[in-house]
C-alpha cells in the first residue's frame, strides 16, 4: 500500500474507535432521564405569557 492510504486507514480506524467508544459510555444518559413534560411545556408557555389548550376533537363530519 501507499503511504497515504495507510494515513487514511489509521484514522477511519481511531473515528471507529472513537465512535464506539462515544456511543458505548454516552449513550445510555439519554434513556435513562426522563421528565414530565406536560410541566414543563406549561411552565415555559406560561413564562412566556401564553397559555397551552388542548387539542380540539375531531368532527364527525370533516369537511372536504
Amino acid at each position: 500500500m501507499k503511504r497515504g492510504s495507510e494515513s487514511i486507514l489509521a484514522l477511519a480506524a481511531a473515528a471507529l474507535v472513537v465512535g464506539a467508544l462515544l456511543y458505548f459510555l454516552d449513550g445510555n444518559t439519554a434513556q435513562t432521564e426522563h421528565t414530565d413534560g406536560g410541566s414543563v411545556t406549561e411552565a415555559v408557555a406560561a413564562a412566556a405569557g401564553a397559555r397551552v389548550l388542548p387539542t380540539d376533537p375531531k368532527l364527525k363530519v370533516e369537511p372536504k
